[in-house]
């Protein structure tokens, strides 16, 4: 059987453009927002969820590619 490449998220976060903040979602339904309540993170390591102002929204999550037997 070949092996495919999966992404997967190891971390889900962002960092607010007005108050500089950075914030993370670690599990699922964290739903964190930022000091000035401008933007928001969720969904921890399963999906990514943002909301708020998108012009202040700079993605700081990061992924790692798995191995996985189909």
């Amino acid at each position: 059987m070949p092996i495919k490449e999966k992404i997967k998220l190891t971390k889900n976060a962002a960092k607010c453009l007005n108050c500089g903040a950075v914030i993370e979602s670690k599990h699922l339904h964290d739903l964190v927002w930022c000091k000035c309540h401008s933007i928001f993170v969720d969904g921890g390591l399963l999906y990514l969820r943002r909301g708020g102002d998108q012009d202040c929204f700079l993605d700081q999550s990061s992924y790692e590619v798995v191995e996985v037997d189909e």
